[in-house]
């Protein structure tokens, strides 16, 4: 379920940094190997494994929940809270993907669109790829595990390996005083540890898992901004300029 999170992210790294040809390769190539993986199963009781590994509208229990506890059980397994939670979780992931994660483009929402619909050349292509970066593609994959961990409807005691180890740099991006920071991550650090969880730590929870999607989100609001809008040549790139290469992050 940790790899789903961050599958949006990724999609959109990948067309950025090797193009849309090469990037739907590449999701042929991970869903082939889930296929491979779920080969042992598939004979048996394909429905079954598929309906299990992927068990999207499962219900957890009130009792194990770490970060929604304060709500209350009822509006916990209320429908329309999960209703709300997936809203808030495509809502957010549209605003860090339309101003955020298609920056190394040189894009705007739409024009990153027509890019997929319609790839530029090689030369754009390298220079879109150029600005793909270690640290933006850190940035961009925890970024979207945390903002699915956020909207999760429930979350558990083992869940802390997918964010212990991210909070720190996420936290680090935020731009935010570095007293600041330790803060954060003492407080979800201990609200992590409270076994059962409380009102308090469950509120902590959920509270230092928005103030890091917040921090992510400003804390990078002026990457690429001297990035210009590249505009696609021929197929063949030969009309290509090579003053679109960008400036490196």
């Amino acid at each position: 379920m940790s790899v789903l999170l961050v599958l949006p992210a990724i999609g959109v790294i990948l067309v950025q940094a090797v193009g849309v040809g090469r990037a739907l390769r590449q999701a042929l190539l991970i869903g082939q190997l889930q296929v491979l993986i779920s080969f042992p199963f598939l004979p048996v009781n394909a429905a079954g494994y598929f309906s299990r590994a992927f068990e999207l509208t499962r219900v957890f229990l009130f009792k194990w929940t770490v970060n929604w506890r304060f709500m209350g059980e009822e509006r916990f397994l209320s429908k329309e809270f999960s209703i709300v939670l997936l809203f808030t979780h495509l809502a957010l992931l549209l605003l860090f993907s339309a101003t955020r994660w298609i920056r190394p483009s040189g894009r705007p929402l739409s024009g990153f669109i027509h890019m997929i619909l319609r790839p530029p050349g090689p030369v754009v292509q390298r220079a879109t790829s150029l600005s793909v970066t270690q640290q933006f593609v850190l940035t961009t994959v925890l970024t979207a595990n945390v903002i699915g961990m956020l909207c999760a409807r429930s979350l558990h005691y083992q869940f802390y390996a997918w964010l212990a180890w991210g909070s720190p740099f996420l936290l680090w991006r935020s731009g935010f005083h570095p007293v600041s920071q330790f803060a954060l991550w003492v407080a979800q650090e201990w609200a992590w540890n409270v076994y059962p969880s409380t009102n308090m730590s469950s509120g902590l929870v959920v509270g230092t898992l928005a103030v890091t999607v917040f921090g992510a989100w400003w804390g990078t609001r002026k990457d690429f901004v001297d990035k210009k809008v590249q505009k696609s040549g021929p197929r063949d790139g030969k009309a290509d300029s090579a003053a679109s290469l960008p400036t490196k992050q």
